[in-house]
């Protein structure tokens, strides 16, 4: 399978396209959103540009596509146990790039079609002016050139028409990038950040850690007994006590601290440059302020506490080990009887 040509001449070109590459641009984009949306394919930066690689192809090759055989292309080039072959290394793309870089195409093609519209407008308003001197004079010579006025004034009409319906289109596909963005690093219920996210500025800060000798601490949050509320109230109680604890941890962390969602009723905080001594004063004031707070679902009253394990990043750390002793510190907090924090 080859690659995109559209991509390549947007990155040579600067984001020029001639008229008909935006045409092809287009059409990849309406086919992409119009499958995506058909089949409730969530618009994640990573499925968005997977799935545009995928009709970048189809549209380009005018190849003609069941959907079960697009499904079925998709299968082949993103399996994780899919073998890429020489012809599909184009493939293998760096995800986040090629998201921002949709973005920045999309932010320059509105800009040029804004200068072109400019333009047309212009342009339409200078047409206007020689047809309406041509028409005064009474010589035959000028009927031949208000002809042509007319013929070039329904051209720029068409023209301009076509690009107001680019701009619109442009607009609506760099607002949806963006709202991909979004919810593809943001926990819907809770609105802070996602596994995903976490892990990735995890990741960073272990990097930091290895290179420039930082430190951080992390803390893991564990809703005791959370099955028991389900159990008891239904999940949209549940619901109110995630949401609950998000919030103590949005108002009562510092700006600096990355907190996040990263299981079902697991929390994770990142104290950037906070040592363990002070990371575990800071668990302990967080469990205190959880075990004084409630929800009211419907005519009840919901209480609720937690358990925290904290962990100070070492510099031969892992994502994976950091992760180990993290849990391993909170199962301590677990087995001695909950509400309460541990730490190695």
């Amino acid at each position: 399978m080859k690659g995109c040509e559209i991509i390549n001449k947007i990155e040579s070109l600067g984001g020029h396209l001639k008229e008909e590459e935006l045409e092809t641009l287009l059409e990849i984009i309406r086919r992409q959103i119009k499958f995506m949306l058909k089949y409730n394919i969530l618009m994640t930066p990573k499925n968005y540009e997977r799935w545009f690689l995928v009709f970048c192809h189809l549209v380009e090759s005018k190849e003609s596509m069941t959907d079960k055989e697009i499904f079925n292309l998709y299968g082949r080039l993103y399996e994780k146990n899919f073998n890429i072959g020489k012809e599909e290394k184009f493939f293998e793309i760096n995800i986040r790039e090629t998201s921002d870089k949709l973005e920045k195409i999309a932010d320059s093609i509105e800009e040029k079609l804004l200068d072109i519209l400019n333009v047309a407008y212009l342009h339409k308003e200078n047409i206007q002016k020689h047809e309406e001197i041509t028409k005064k004079s009474d010589d035959e010579k000028f009927s031949k050139i208000l002809q042509e006025l007319e013929f070039i004034k329904n051209q720029n009409e068409s023209l301009t028409k076509k690009l107001e319906n680019y701009h619109k289109e442009i607009q609506k596909l760099n607002m949806e990038l963006k709202i991909a963005k979004h919810d593809a690093t943001i926990d819907f219920l809770t609105g802070i950040v996602n596994r995903r996210s976490f892990d990735r500025t995890l990741g960073n800060l272990l990097k930091e850690v290895r290179e420039k000798d930082y430190v951080f601490t992390l803390i893991l949050l564990d809703i005791d007994n959370f099955k028991s509320v389900n159990d008891t109230y239904g999940h949209l109680a549940g619901d109110l006590v995630l949401k609950e604890i998000s919030t103590v941890l949005r108002i009562f962390l510092r700006a600096n601290t990355i907190i996040g969602r990263i299981g079902g009723e697991e929390f994770g905080i990142i104290l950037p440059g906070v040592s363990l001594e002070n990371g575990i004063k800071v668990a302990e004031r967080i469990r205190s302020i959880i075990e004084n707070r409630e929800v009211k679902f419907e005519d009840r009253i919901i209480k609720f506490t937690a358990s925290f394990g904290v962990t100070e990043s070492k510099k031969e750390d892992t994502k994976e080990s950091i992760y180990k002793r993290v849990d391993e510190a909170l199962y301590i907090a677990k087995r001695n009887g909950k509400n309460r924090v541990a730490f190695l």
